[in-house]
């Protein structure tokens, strides 16, 4: 898997929903980055649909704890 730098966001707050959680990462990247990602790594617990990026779970992601960045489509 070929990606650029990722933002490592945490948010343990259990009164926000996850996909907000999801959203407020992916404008965290887009606007340190500016430009707009196409993946969130999440933990495996936490994958839910979110339009527009791909949430990927992985292993090694620890809950409340939200990756995001730009995957090569090539890959």
């Amino acid at each position: 898997m070929a990606t650029s730098r990722f933002l490592m966001w945490y948010d343990d707050n259990p009164k926000v929903p996850l996909i907000i959680k999801i959203e407020e990462a992916v404008e965290a990247y887009t606007k340190r980055f500016r430009g707009n990602p196409n993946l969130v790594l999440v933990n495996e617990e936490d994958v839910i649909d979110f339009q527009g990026v791909k949430v990927r779970g992985v292993a090694h992601v620890r809950r409340n704890n939200f990756w995001v960045g730009v995957e090569d489509q090539a890959a």
